[in-house]
This record gives C-alpha cells, sequence and structure tokens, in this order.
C-alpha cells in the first residue's frame, strides 16, 4: 500500500465510500486538486519536527460530505470517525500534529526498507556502498531520513531534480543505448520443458505419457538466472528434440521466475512471458525433428528464436522487458 492509498483510505473512512466514489468521478477536478496538494505535501513534510501539518481542502469535497445528511458536514464526519482527536478541518485546511501525519508513511517506508535489504543482503551485493535515490518520492525528506537511519554504513545520495532523474536518464538512454553495456538479470528465465520421467527426482503428479514415452511435465529449463550480469546481445542456445514429430505445430512457453532454482514452470513467483508457435516440417516415420532454441537479451526487449535444423527455417517471438507486449515472425 503506498503513501497515497493511505491517505485516500483516510478520506474515505471520513466521509464514506459513496462520498468518495462521488468525488473521484463526478467531483473529479476535485479529486485531482486533493491529490495534488496531499502529493506537494508529502515532499516538504519535516521528519522529527514538532507543530502542525496543513492541507487544503477543494470545495467540491466540503460540498459532497455536507450533501450528505448522515454527516452533514466536514467537521461532523471527522468528529464520529476513528480519527477523531487527531484530525481537525480548520479555515478550509486539514491539520494534523506532524507526528500523526507520518504515519501516512509507514507501511511503504517498512516495504521500503525489506525491498533494500532483500537486494543488499543478497551474495552478490555485499560489496554495494552506495545507494542512489531517484523518482518523485526520493525527494521526500521522511523517505530519505528512513532509509539513511536503517542503512548507516551505506552512502545514500539523492541527486538535484531527483523527480526527474528517471526521465532524464531515459532521454540519455535513449540517444546513447550503449551507455549500459551490462545489466544483472531481473528474473530467471527459462522455457517449459519435458525431460524423460526419473521417478528418484519427479513427483508422480507430473509423470505424462508422450509418444510412448512417460515424461515429466513442466520443468523449467533455465537459460539465465536472476543476478546474472548480462552484456548487450547475450545470447544462449540450446538443442532440443520435438517429442512428437507427427503434430502438426509446437508450442514452446517462455517463462520467468523470482527464483534463482525454480523447479518446475507452475512453482510460487514463476509466470509465462510468452510462447512462441512453431510449424513443424512433415517428416518420414521415426525422423527426429531438432530445433535450436536460443534466447537473446537486447537492450528493452528478449527474442527467442528457434531453428528448424532441417529445413534451416527460422521463427521468433520478441517480448518487452519493460511490459508484456509480445510479437510473433517467422
Amino acid at each position: 500500500k503506498s503513501v497515497d492509498d493511505a491517505f485516500e483510505m483516510f478520506i474515505e473512512d471520513i466521509i464514506g465510500k459513496e462520498s468518495m466514489k462521488q468525488l473521484r468521478t463526478t467531483s473529479f477536478d476535485d479529486y485531482l486538486e486533493l491529490m495534488r496538494n496531499f502529493e506537494m505535501k508529502k515532499r516538504s513534510v519535516k521528519p522529527g519536527k514538532e507543530g502542525n501539518t496543513f492541507l487544503s481542502v477543494p470545495l467540491g469535497l466540503v460540498q459532497i460530505v455536507k450533501n450528505d445528511k448522515s454527516r452533514k458536514s466536514l467537521e461532523k464526519a471527522i468528529e464520529n470517525s476513528p480519527y477523531a482527536g487527531k484530525v481537525t478541518f480548520e479555515n478550509w485546511k486539514l491539520k494534523w500534529k506532524n507526528e500523526n501525519f507520518l504515519r501516512f508513511f509507514e507501511v511503504t517506508i517498512r516495504n521500503i526498507k525489506a525491498h533494500l535489504r532483500e537486494i543488499l543482503y543478497d551474495s552478490d551485493m555485499t560489496d554495494v556502498e552506495t545507494i542512489l535515490m531517484v523518482g518523485g518520492f526520493a525527494e521526500c525528506e521522511v523517505v530519505q531520513n528512513a532509509v539513511r537511519e536503517h542503512f548507516k554504513t551505506k552512502r545514500v545520495v539523492v541527486p538535484e531534480d531527483a523527480g526527474v532523474s528517471v526521465l532524464k536518464g531515459a532521454v540519455f538512454f535513449g540517444h546513447v543505448p550503449d551507455a549500459i553495456s551490462r545489466r544483472k538479470a531481473r528474473y530467471t528465465y527459462g522455457i517449459q520443458s519435458w525431460p524423460s520421467f526419473n521417478p528418484a527426482k519427479h513427483p508422480e503428479n507430473k509423470k505424462v505419457e508422450v509418444n510412448g514415452k512417460y515424461r515429466c511435465k513442466d520443468v523449467f529449463f533455465k537459460y539465465v538466472t536472476k543476478g546474472q550480469v548480462l552484456t548487450l546481445g547475450y545470447e544462449k542456445a540450446q538443442i532440443f528434440q520435438a517429442l512428437n514429430p507427427k503434430e502438426k505445430k509446437l508450442e514452446c512457453a517462455i517463462y520467468i521466475s523470482d527464483s534463482r532454482d525454480p523447479v518446475f514452470v507452475d512453482d510460487p513467483g514463476c509466470r509465462r512471458l510468452g510462447v512462441l508457435t512453431i510449424p513443424l516440417p512433415d517428416l518420414p516415420d521415426g525422423a527426429a525433428i531438432e530445433l535450436e532454441e536460443s534466447m537473446i537479451f537486447g537492450e528493452t526487449e528478449l527474442r527467442f528464436q528457434a531453428k528448424d535444423i532441417f529445413s534451416g527455417k527460422s521463427y521468433e517471438v520478441q517480448m518487452d522487458l519493460l511490459g508484456d507486449t509480445v510479437d510473433e515472425d517467422e
């Protein structure tokens, strides 16, 4: 749950679900004004500072609550809410003690610290000495202070105009794409495979019969391990045989996993990234169809290629590593 989510839940607890729905729909301009005011306030609030925090409330919100016969006014709505005594409405502004306003940040900051711990305590990241904070939320002193306090042995750097640093980096990368020559794999990448069933290591519920032979279904065949350093254009190839050459096509599914060593494609943290459909040629009975299947990592896309070794024909699917776009080409 984000800081914005916590604030919206706070408003909803005071004015009710129906009034909140009305604010987001029929009074959308007032909703945007409220959230913009909150955005500015959360960036400027000071950690550890005594005093009060004030937030301007748009007229539309006040009017919506006034029209609600069960609440009558924003003042009465606050008095009858779980936040009575913690926030007041004075001169068209909500007023908190700073310590109460900072509670909006608690869950998000806890999640940020947990996520950073997970990254920094990874065996491949133990030599990291600097944390670079960018993005609009990085401008918030509450977040900066929390990260510095929790990771006292690390150097925390917040550049000027942290809010537009990501945009500047994207523009620079667009003009100089080879500026980043290496990167670490965000996930483990692989394909769904069906090896011969081995009762010593494969569970019985994964046992299936394919073309007269027992196979283990849904095995995650790994190409790249999470955290592995990849250079631009990194390629890895593997030769496979079609399990049933009599079929007209073969579907090869590409998977990613949050785990370094997934066993099956339906393990927790695994999900399908894309699929490549490969037409199979007509061959004499008993002939094997061999396919060279390759993964190529580009700047922002993953290309998966399959080459029919017998005919020399190649098929390809491209997956956007920054989104969910999949394009197939022959």
